[in-house]
């Protein structure tokens, strides 16, 4: 056991501040005042810095020079995961694009085995496509999107097993059935990519998809006499993720949807990495990246950057931009249950940083690094 004092401290549910923070093992014990505390506990002096839950990323596509897409291998997930966790994201879905069922198969497997070999930082597998509306496919390669066929479906479904699956689809590319089937699975499913109408999507959220990828961008949108996918997130009770770079969704945008959604609206980075040697390329763009064709293909952003825009630029606290990076990310993941929070017994993984945003430290797993 040892003792985190003089910081503030953000659980998620209050900020604390001139208390000790108790680390036993891998786990949170306890938040105590300092004369309570046992004179023989190793005390650490956190500087006056914050200490906050640390990040959960659900949608990150590799890091280190290394795509999934391109490099799907044990080393990509592990040079994704070593690249944020020194922005505060100790958890991630690493993030596979459109592809042939084939390499879908062989990144499902990758991704077991890093699990199974006690890879850290992984929260699962993020199939983004290949099943979307081909007009809302973005930068995903033309000619792997597809339409959903019942045997595809099953063996997908049979391959994820005992892996933590995340996958985002269009909804109305689905038949009853086929929806139906993905549904009863293990697999978390989310809507993206898709020209869904916004009856579509509202049928779609009331056969069970509580989740929409990254507001905005690649949907049918909000229109008076259409209001769309957007329109469908604003008027529910589904999750939705969003990239708040500036780029992919002007600010303004955000700020709306967190009146509408309030914690609904979670952070995600989109995040890709400089590789062209696959099918996917992209290119540094300064702020961004781009296809070859220039078009806007993934973000640069990183998560602690991502609260940091929420707090200066939309006017979001900074207790709710950190729970919009932890808390959130970790109920839309089903790990509400130990992660995303400060609290006794739950795992102890910690961002610390300043007032300036700039990361100092993590605590993973119980173990403080200094940066």
């Amino acid at each position: 056991m040892y003792a985190l004092k003089n910081s503030k401290i953000f659980t998620s549910e209050a900020v604390i501040e001139n208390q000790i923070l108790l680390i036993e093992g891998n786990k949170i014990s306890k938040i105590i005042s300092e004369e309570n505390l046992d004179p023989d506990i190793q005390v650490i002096d956190l500087k006056g810095f914050n200490i906050a839950p640390s990040f959960i990323d659900i949608q990150i596509y590799g890091g280190g020079g290394s795509l999934y897409n391109s490099k799907t291998t044990e080393e990509t997930i592990r040079n994704t995961y070593l690249e944020i966790r020194r922005q505060g994201t100790t958890h991630f879905q690493i993030t596979l694009s459109s592809v042939p069922l084939n390499k879908m198969l062989e990144a499902i497997e990758v991704t077991k085995n890093y699990l199974k070999n006690g890879g850290k930082g992984l929260a699962g597998l993020h199939l983004e496509g290949p099943f979307f509306s081909f007009p809302k496919r973005g930068a995903h390669v033309a000619e792997f999107i597809r339409k959903p066929t019942d045997e595809e479906l099953k063996t997908i479904i049979q391959a994820c097993e005992d892996l933590p699956t995340y996958m985002t689809i269009a909804p109305e590319e689905f038949t009853d059935e086929q929806l139906e089937m993905l549904l009863e699975s293990e697999i978390i499913i989310a809507a993206g990519h898709s020209s869904a109408t916004y009856q579509q999507a509202k049928n779609a959220f009331k056969r069970g998809i509580k989740r929409i990828t990254h507001l905005f961008n690649a949907m049918s949108q909000l229109q008076g006499r259409e209001p769309g996918l957007v329109g469908a997130a604003y008027n529910s009770e589904v999750w939705a993720s969003i990239i708040p770079d500036g780029i992919h969704v002007d600010f303004a945008s955000i700020q709306i949807s967190k009146k509408m959604m309030g914690k609904r609206l979670f952070i995600i980075t989109d995040a890709v990495t400089d590789d062209t040697s696959g099918d996917y390329k992209f290119v540094h763009a300064g702020t961004h990246y781009t296809d070859t064709k220039g078009t806007l293909s993934g973000s640069a952003l990183t998560m602690i950057q991502g609260v940091k825009n929420c707090v200066e630029k939309v006017e979001i606290s900074l207790e709710e931009s950190l729970r919009m990076a932890s808390t959130y990310p970790a109920e839309v993941l089903n790990l509400e249950h130990r992660l995303g929070k400060i609290k006794p017994d739950y795992q102890a993984n910690m961002i610390i940083f300043d007032d300036d945003f700039v990361v100092k430290g993590i605590v993973e797993e119980g173990c403080l690094e200094w940066f």
